[in-house]
């Protein structure tokens, strides 16, 4: 009887274990997932302020983006507050006609996109934030697919494609040149996954377009609204001054916090990085990335400026060059000229080298403001005093 009793109680401890080592297996095996899905995600935060064209540049983002690589980043943040003004004192209105930025910003597209698909082993998850992207920075954040707006986040200013294509040439020609621009616009929006109506309704002034929510999401109607569930969004009448200026225009669309999450182009209004991270759902999972990206910019910029005080010296220099020598005999008369002359070529190559190494930010607004010649200017100016060097005689 003893021995029955000692074997149902080594049988009793046998099964115990036996289930404890698979509850053991079992946990193992859902821990492991757990574990995989706790690793922090790797978050990069670029921002893009200043100038569009100059202080927003092809070259840093493309450099902040190859950082962003280098350090492992699986979720790329770029933040868009570009300028938007007329002077200091004084915005532009949203119906400016900058939709020719596009070309601008098409050297800048590609380093979210092809770039991307390209160099990086892992493509990163690139969500765009929009503070002020007006203008150019307009179409940037359409080639992704996940934006967010601030509170006063506005993006649009590309109106007035038809005003500025108006009177230029036959109408034919201007035709061919209004659906070359919208096509390329359009791709990128499309690219991104929106509907090509809303960057028409953005560029093109008495493009009429409505919208309508359909289980929860916006079908747009190209007409007035017909019933009291559709809503309008771009109308063919002219704005007043005072509403363009105070950005209520109708005839072109500008996006804001709720007009953009209305229509899909946002996923939400975030005031800071914490609640965007909150709304990726990366709250409690994410290691933000001390990458360059802040200096990689600011580097950028101060080598601007610098290049821009010292062509203007040299430009200054250039344009006070003594045009002919002193007096003296002949033959130090000549020695003047020719001193004068290599200084000038001198300024001329300096202000070139500046130029071309900074082309990209140096567009015909930046040389008109600064009245810098361009670079063909200055080689015919360097040819012609090549010349007179030649033709001079003691």
């Amino acid at each position: 009887m003893l021995t029955s009793l000692v074997r149902t109680v080594t049988r009793g401890v046998l099964k115990l274990r036996s289930a404890m080592a698979a509850s053991a297996v079992g946990v193992a095996a859902l821990a492991a997932p757990v574990a995989q899905a706790a690793t922090p995600q790797k978050v990069y935060l670029m921002e893009l302020t200043g100038e569009f064209g100059y202080d927003i540049s092809q070259t840093p983002i493309r450099e902040a983006m190859r950082d962003a690589r280098n350090n492992g980043a699986d979720v790329v943040i770029v933040k868009i507050d570009a300028k938007w003004e007329q002077n200091a004192f004084e915005p532009l209105p949203d119906t400016a006609a900058n939709f020719d930025e596009l070309f601008r910003a098409e050297k800048i597209l590609p380093i979210f996109a092809d770039e991307i698909a390209r160099e990086w082993e892992k493509p990163p998850r690139v969500v765009m934030w929009v503070k002020r992207a007006m203008g150019g920075p307009a179409f940037i954040p359409f080639i992704a697919p996940e934006i967010y707006f601030t509170t006063d986040g506005r993006m649009g200013g590309i109106g007035g494609i038809g005003v500025m294509l108006g009177g230029q040439g036959d109408e034919v020609v201007r035709q061919k040149q209004y659906s070359l621009r919208m096509a390329r616009a359009e791709g990128f929006v499309i690219r991104g996954g929106y509907d090509p109506k809303i960057i028409r309704a953005m560029a093109e002034p008495a493009y009429v377009l409505s919208y309508r929510l359909e289980g929860g999401r916006p079908v747009f109607l190209e007409r007035e609204p017909e019933r009291p569930d559709e809503f309008i969004l771009t109308t063919n009448t002219q704005d007043s001054m005072e509403a363009s200026v105070r950005g209520m225009t109708r005839s072109v669309l500008t996006l804001n916090a709720d007009l953009a999450r209305a229509i899909g182009v946002s996923k939400g209004t975030v005031d800071n990085l914490d609640d965007l991270l909150f709304q990726l759902g990366l709250s409690r999972n994410h290691e933000i990335i001390k990458g360059r990206s802040e200096r990689i910019m600011e580097g950028w910029r101060r080598d601007l400026e610098n290049a821009t005080r010292e062509i203007r010296r040299r430009l200054e220099e250039l344009n006070n060059a003594d045009q002919g020598g002193g007096g003296g005999n002949a033959g130090n008369a000549f020695d003047q000229r020719t001193q004068d002359r290599a200084r000038r070529m001198r300024n001329i190559d300096e202000i070139t080298a500046r130029l071309r190494r900074f082309q990209e930010a140096f567009g015909p607004r930046w040389h008109g403001q600064n009245g810098v010649p361009q670079i063909a200017e200055l080689n015919i100016m360097r040819e012609q005093l090549e010349l007179q060097q030649l033709v001079d005689r003691k």
